[in-house]
């Protein structure tokens, strides 16, 4: 991923859903729950394009109860391992 300063956007509606597409084409969008299953994007412009490839957006303007979300994310490897990690380590699983 190469998203600036360590952020991700997506696209919400008001009621917390998330567009999502498996194909990122745009073709069949649907809402999900998890902020996990959503399109993430590495800038806000390109989640803005994906909205207005799904139909959720015209002219750059998304649709009304929609909005630009983010988060910011870690690499992987960044991530501290927890006691449990360290045991399956040991254990050499």
């Amino acid at each position: 991923m190469t998203a600036q300063d360590n952020t991700e956007y997506a696209i919400r509606r008001d009621d917390g859903l998330y567009l999502y597409d498996d194909t990122m084409d745009g073709i069949h969008p649907e809402w999900v729950q998890l902020a996990d299953n959503a399109a993430w994007f590495d800038t806000a412009a390109e989640a803005l394009a994906f909205a207005e490839l799904a139909g959720y957006a015209t002219d750059g303007r998304l649709d009304k109860g929609l909005e630009v979300t983010d988060r910011p994310w870690v690499w992987e490897e960044d991530i501290e391992p927890d006691d449990t990690d360290l045991e399956l380590d040991r254990e050499g699983l």
